[in-house]
């Protein structure tokens, strides 16, 4: 009896807090209404890929807090312009010099430093401004820094998001909140780059400065304004088909009730729990190795290996992993990762 007031007590506490903080948040928006994502460039670079006429053009968003490109980024960029595309380079880090940007410019038709404001999608939108007749092209592809790759080569992967299956594809889908496509990785074709309710939700893009508002307002309203215009959406690696990947292998048969989930058996049945429970998990985190090993996704995200935020016991063997399955150069990873 304790024990489920001491719950309540903390889910009432939780729910005060979290009822203040949005109270606050659209104060905020009606005092402070966000600005245009547009009109923040502070310096641009034309590439050496040339723009015009190219069929598949590729939007790169990157953010460094010093004037830095990781050689992760350069290797992500270049692989984009083998697979066929003039790649925009967006960067939301203001300070990024010539020197900088110099070795990038074999590999994308423009590139641009912006301010610091709006997150990806505001990067995103001031990029897509500057693509002329996109109508005309075949594909847009938007994509950022948050994940390392590609750990296989993209063409195999473009080839399967056909446009007569969706006319919007995503690497992954989440059902967090709201069935959404995840943004790091988006591919439109031709339908909907010519649709209105693309034009209409780029055209609303503003620079929020809270990042649930853009994870809220564009991260998942994208998915759902463009299913409402009469856009098909679909994932190559969708989650349903992670998770029974997952269940298929991993089930744990002999793992107590209550087993350590810092154990394989533990974290394999605490996985097996939810997923059973119909709980959305990010599949990208808590299936990486599924991901990789058994299903071929060709990213790593970031924030996993950095953080590991979920404690996700095996994420420690990604080299190993990597290397087993790829030959992607796992050296640009541990770079990144060495502390500063």
């Amino acid at each position: 009896m304790r024990d489920l007031f001491r719950r309540i007590v903390r889910q009432v506490a939780y729910r005060s807090r979290l009822l203040i903080t949005r109270t606050a948040d659209y104060a905020e928006l009606l005092l402070f209404p966000p600005p245009p994502a547009v009109g923040r460039i502070e310096k641009s670079w034309t590439g050496q890929v040339s723009l015009d006429g190219a069929a598949r053009v590729a939007v790169f968003m990157h953010f460094a807090r010093t004037d830095t490109i990781a050689p992760y980024v350069r290797y992500h960029v270049r692989k984009l312009r083998e697979a066929g595309f003039a790649v925009v380079f967006a960067s939301n880090t203001p300070c990024l010099s010539d020197q900088t940007v110099a070795p990038l410019l074999p590999d994308v038709a423009l590139a641009f430093s912006r301010q610091n404001i709006g997150w990806d999608f505001a990067a995103y939108r001031e990029a897509i401004s500057l693509v002329p007749a996109l109508e005309k092209r075949d594909m847009l592809l938007i994509t950022n820094d948050s994940v390392f790759g590609p750990l296989y080569d993209l063409d195999p992967l473009i080839a399967r998001a056909s446009p007569a299956e969706a006319d919007i594809w995503g690497s992954t889908d989440s059902w967090e909140r709201h069935y959404h496509l995840q943004s790091f990785f988006l591919l439109f074709h031709q339908r909907a780059l010519r649709s209105e309710a693309f034009r209409r939700f780029w055209d609303g893009v503003r620079c929020f400065r809270r990042k649930h508002w853009i994870i809220e307002k564009y991260e998942i309203g994208l998915t759902r304004m463009l299913q409402d215009g009469g856009l098909r959406c679909k994932a190559l690696f969708p989650y349903n088909a992670v998770t029974e990947t997952f269940m298929r292998s991993h089930t744990p048969r002999t793992a107590p009730p209550k087993a350590d989930r810092t154990s394989p058996a533990g974290y394999a049945q605490m996985l097996a729990n939810r997923i059973k429970a119909s709980i959305p998990i990010n599949q990208t985190h808590f299936f990486w190795y599924e991901l990789t090993v058994g299903l071929g996704f060709p990213f790593i995200k970031r924030e996993l290996l950095q953080k590991n935020p979920a404690n996700i016991p095996n994420v420690g063997d990604w080299e190993y992993v990597v290397s087993r399955v790829s030959n992607y150069d796992t050296g640009l990873i541990r770079e990144h990762l060495s502390p500063r």
